[in-house]
């Protein structure tokens, strides 16, 4: 992908295409969240069970892995600027359509085409935040971007909670729509600059034959394994330990949100140069929070500030692996990228299944110490390879 020179742009550019990227990232993770906690709400107005509304959740992630692997690569030979903004409308479209559902099956159809969405425009946001990152400026850059993230979990799920109970479910749909057009619109023009320079499209089994590429993902893999296992039952488990409510529940939420969101804007500020060594010593940091939960969950506050380290340390491995993949994908950072946001849905797959009966059978302390031996496997990997 080639980009006009951040040094010949002025700073206003720089800055309005991370504002933009971020809001890429912020658009997809809100319609990835929103959902979930106005289940019940979306089930008794369609007269259906919570669960085939979940089913929903489920179809938008399959679309997604797919279109990663298949649609990514679109970004390393069209314009940037189309390829995002054009993703962003179809994902305004699924949106309108998902607020019009009448049955669970129109829902679930509608978050198929957002997942087809979704993975064009997010492995393609990560592509061109590097790509239009000035020189040694990766981390930096795409520490910002994926602070979209934390605002979709912080801002996005209460807002959602919200705006059902005072105007309905599917205003929730109505709002994400029109964001989304507006994104959109910001793509197109914030990087009208932007032209991909492959020739040819870079085949997904192609781009995993990359030097180290294919064992990086093998380390995303075990890496988001062990997020997306120990999340699903986060809450449920500082809820048990603690006695909590529903709301309660969501202050820890919030807090991993805030820790993830501080390191991405801190990384804005301070980029790290990514090394093997830093990378080993971010990932041995995550093992050890996650090992940590045994104690954390002694005491509210403790398992607050632990929260807080967990999102701040998963915010700079999540950065430190992405830029390294990125680094290895030369010319093919769409399709590199796509692979990854196939591997991450298949561990937002994988993750509950492997920790689910660890949880029934041990709590949430066991499934945070399975977590820590996942990214320890993982950490060794990436010295020995990386």
């Amino acid at each position: 992908m080639k980009y006009h020179k951040i040094s010949q742009s002025p700073n206003l550019v720089q800055h309005v295409q991370g504002i933009v990227l971020l809001a890429a990232v912020l658009l997809v993770g809100s319609n990835a969240f929103v959902l979930s906690p106005i289940l019940r709400d979306v089930a008794e107005s369609l007269v259906t069970q919570p669960f085939r509304i979940a089913w929903a959740i489920s179809v938008f992630g399959a679309a997604t892995a797919v279109s990663a692997l298949t649609l990514a690569g679109l970004i390393d030979r069209r314009p940037a600027g189309r390829v995002l903004g054009g993703a962003a409308l179809l994902l305004a479209l699924a949106q309108v359509s998902s607020g019009l559902s009448q049955n669970w099956l129109w829902l679930c159809a509608s978050q198929a085409v957002a997942g087809v969405a979704v993975g064009i425009l997010l492995p393609g946001t990560y592509a061109t935040a590097v790509a239009t990152a000035p020189p040694g400026g990766d981390a930096a850059r795409l520490g910002v971007v994926l602070t979209g993230w934390a605002l979709s979990l912080v801002l996005a799920v209460p807002l959602a909670a919200v705006v059902t109970q005072h105007v309905g479910w599917r205003m929730v749909y109505a709002l994400l729509a029109g964001l989304s057009v507006l994104g959109s619109i910001a793509l197109f023009l914030a990087l009208r600059g932007a032209q991909g320079e492959a020739p040819t499209p870079t085949p997904p089994w192609r781009a995993v034959r990359l030097p180290g590429v294919a064992v990086l993902l093998g380390v995303m893999f075990a890496y988001m394994t062990a997020f997306y296992g120990s999340f699903a039952f986060f809450g449920e488990g500082v809820r048990n330990a603690f006695g909590l409510s529903t709301q309660g529940t969501g202050l820890f939420v919030l807090a991993y949100g805030a820790g993830f969101g501080l390191a991405g804007l801190g990384l804005g500020f301070v980029a790290p140069r990514i090394t093997r060594g830093y990378l080993l010593l971010v990932l041995c940091g995550i093992a050890v929070s996650y090992a940590g939960w045994r104690f954390a969950l002694s005491a509210p506050w403790l398992a607050i500030m632990a929260a807080v380290v967990w999102g701040m340390l998963n915010q700079l491995g999540l950065n430190a692996l992405m830029v390294t993949l990125s680094m290895r994908a030369t010319r093919a950072r769409g399709a590199v990228m796509g692979l990854n946001s196939a591997v991450t849905y298949s561990a937002v797959f994988a993750g509950p299944m492997v920790m689910g009966p660890v949880y029934a059978g041990w709590g949430f302390a066991t499934v945070s110490a399975l977590a820590a031996a996942f990214v320890v496997v993982g950490a060794l990997v990436s010295w020995r390879a990386v």
